[in-house]
């Protein structure tokens, strides 16, 4: 039986194929994943919600323009 990710307790990795055709996509699910984890983490002032594409859009703007 597969589970859905919400039935999982705890999610302590994520892996994304950052390269290639798909680099933006994948480039976009991480930042994703890495914004969500500090929201979490209360590492932003409140008020993140209204930003919080323009941070994503800046985290993937790093990480395409820092992976080959």
């Amino acid at each position: 039986m597969i589970k859905k990710f919400e039935e999982f307790e705890t999610v302590d990795e994520a892996m994304v194929q950052v390269a290639g055709k798909n680099k933006p996509a994948g480039a976009e699910v991480l930042a994703t994943v890495i914004v969500e984890h500090l929201i979490k983490r209360d590492f932003f002032k409140p008020g993140i919600e209204k930003m919080k594409r323009e941070v994503i859009g800046d985290i993937k703007k790093v990480i395409i323009d820092s992976t080959f």
